[in-house]
């Protein structure tokens, strides 16, 4: 049975905390160095270039302390919304990261506006850093769910000599990617997404880069909120959360999991916490986060399951579904987002 949706306007805030505050997955093996060569169509089944596992790895391998300038074009609920504002990111590659907000360009604002716009950025630090920024997250899965075009050309982005990427879904394409991936790291140092015909939604480019940073004094470390920690597999990650997780299908390999935890959460009331199993499912690009909270204690006599309006490309959905409380987020539609939490019951 379909559940009842209804929309809710609350704020996805806690969605986002729980989604990004967590700590980021170990980095695998030491790849060799990018080679230069002729413009080519990743096609499914081929070889992974190294280009895809460099950049892959690049985020959290990396060492670097930069300014970029981030431009959203989006609409929230059905208002569309300009977001132009700066920020440093620093990360010490070896998986601890920090990213502080400097300027809110656009929209103009009061002052006290602004304290809550920086205190909002500040707390989705995690989110920002591990979800929001355009990451190839498993290459096998993205070779089957992407085409990526070599365009032969180079850019330069912050002083850097940088090689330029398309990126586009294989079906039912909504918007395509222009890339400027630093030829020596990997790292992406601007991220152009426009939609299929053309419409700007959004824009990330470094201003300034440094990749051999002092970090002199130490910058303040993203601290996990949430008490997030690997969850194990089987009998013993049901002893940790005191209920089994649900998973999502992966939809035919459309998705593949890249990892669960486990985290709580204040109760909305205000008193105690909810233990929450989080799992984080990717198609080589961008991700959907799944939480479910086991059976809810005082269940609604029918599934109900509540929309939040999107912002810009995320959706988010909670509720009770066939008695168990989950939530989802991802840059996907909601009734995409409804069928994933289908797939898990």
């Amino acid at each position: 049975m379909k559940p009842f949706v209804v929309l809710h306007a609350a704020c996805i805030g806690l969605a986002l905390a729980l989604a990004g505050c967590g700590p980021a997955s170990e980095a695998g093996a030491a790849l060799e160095s990018s080679s230069q060569g002729p413009p080519l169509v990743l096609q499914a089944g081929s070889s992974m270039p190294v280009l895809l596992r460099q950049m892959q790895r690049a985020p959290l391998t990396t060492s670097y302390q930069g300014v970029r300038r981030v431009e959203q074009y989006w609409k929230i609920d059905k208002f569309r919304q300009t977001t132009v504002y700066r920020e440093q990111v620093s990360a010490d590659g070896t998986g601890q990261y920090t990213i502080e907000p400097l300027e809110l360009v656009e929209p103009v604002v009061t002052p006290s506006e602004l304290a809550v716009w920086l205190a909002l950025q500040q707390s989705r630090e995690g989110f920002l850093f591990r979800y929001r920024d355009l990451a190839v997250r498993d290459v096998p899965t993205f070779a089957r769910n992407y085409s990526l075009l070599r365009l032969g050309t180079s850019a330069i982005v912050a002083g850097r000599d940088c090689e330029e990427l398309v990126v586009q879904r294989r079906t039912n394409a909504k918007s395509l990617y222009t890339l400027a991936v630093d030829r020596e790291t990997g790292l992406v140092l601007r991220c152009r997404e426009e939609t299929v015909e053309g419409a700007l939604l959004g824009l990330m480019e470094f201003e300034s880069i440094d990749f051999a940073p002092a970090f002199v004094p130490a910058p303040p470390w993203h601290n996990a909120s949430n008490d997030e920690v690997a969850l194990p597999a089987g009998p013993a990650g049901t002893q940790l959360l005191g209920f089994e997780p649900l998973l999502p299908d992966t939809d035919g390999d459309k998705f593949v999991l890249l990892e669960t935890t486990k985290l709580t959460s204040l109760h909305p009331s205000g008193s105690g916490t909810i233990t929450w199993a989080k799992a984080v499912l990717t198609d080589g690009l961008e991700v959907v986060v799944f939480l479910h909270a086991g059976a809810d204690p005082n269940p609604p006599a029918d599934d109900v399951m509540r929309v939040s309006p999107s912002v810009g490309p995320w959706s988010h959905v909670e509720g009770t579904l066939h008695g168990e409380r989950v939530m989802a987020i991802g840059r996907v539609s909601a009734p995409d987002l409804l069928d994933l939490m289908e797939s898990a019951l």
